[in-house]
């Protein structure tokens, strides 16, 4: 279920340290670097425990899998140019730098640099805006919710080790079925928006929130369903076999 807030383009509260900012279809299109800051804002526990898997260091031992707040940080610490793309990446959603307090394992909104020569006593230096390891979830999760992603729930430590190994290998073959289908295009699905008759055009496709985009269209074709169901049990179709659902609910329930 969308955000009512991402779906009209507007900012979220974000814990009252920072607001989130949902960017448009054109800033997601525009932009090249995207596919790389919703990877590593989003990145997952299961995902990294997926990318470490079978992964051993030099003697034969098994690496340790991050967290996606140390996955960041540890990727940023070592690679400049993942750095600035990462500091980048926050721009994009909050509007604001950032620094990296790699020693303190902290995200700290903000240019160091400027907060300290800015800084009049100690107490303005206590006032710093950081995310936490313990809010880094919480952060991930609205950034999803920013791009119209579902949620995800946190990992369960206590999970049984089978149970997760049948959990990597069901996303391992979701990955490869994903490769193998077709897939539509996001240039196919404002193409469509654009053919639904409410107003939009290629003209102004590009002001709708990114986020919008799937529900729109996921939206349109239940509309869409329940109206060739009715047809179709007006014009004498089993109703035993067609059941129509009204489209206006929420899809993900």
């Amino acid at each position: 279920m969308i955000n009512e807030k991402f779906f009209l383009n507007l900012p979220k509260d974000f814990n009252g340290k920072v607001k989130i900012y949902p960017p448009t279809v054109k800033q997601v299109v525009e932009n090249e670097y995207f596919s790389q800051y919703r990877y590593l804002l989003t990145i997952t526990q299961e995902e990294l425990e997926d990318e470490f898997l079978n992964k051993t260091n030099e003697n034969g031992e098994p690496l340790t899998v991050p967290t996606p707040l140390e996955f960041l940080l540890a990727t940023s610490y070592h690679n400049k140019e993942i750095e600035q793309v990462a500091k980048d990446a926050f721009y994009f959603f909050i509007k604001e730098p950032i620094t990296f307090l790699y020693d303190r394992k902290e995200i700290l909104i903000g240019d160091l640099e400027e907060i300290v020569k800015n800084a009049s006593s100690l107490e303005d230096l206590k006032k710093m805006i950081m995310i936490t390891e313990e809010e880094y979830f919480d952060f991930q999760n609205t950034i999803r919710e920013a791009l119209g992603e579902k949620k995800v729930e946190p990992p369960d430590p206590d999970e049984d080790p089978r149970v997760k190994r049948i959990k990597a290998k069901a996303r391992y073959r979701d990955k490869v079925k994903a490769k193998k289908g077709m897939g539509i295009t996001f240039g196919t699905l404002l193409v469509s928006i654009c053919c639904m008759g409410i107003g939009i055009n290629p003209l102004n496709v590009g002001e709708l929130s990114y986020a919008s985009v799937d529900s729109l269209i996921k939206t349109y074709q239940e509309k869409e369903k329940y109206e060739t169901d009715i047809r179709a049990l007006i014009a004498g179709a089993d109703s035993k076999k067609i059941k129509p659902k009204y489209w206006i609910r929420n899809l993900d329930e």
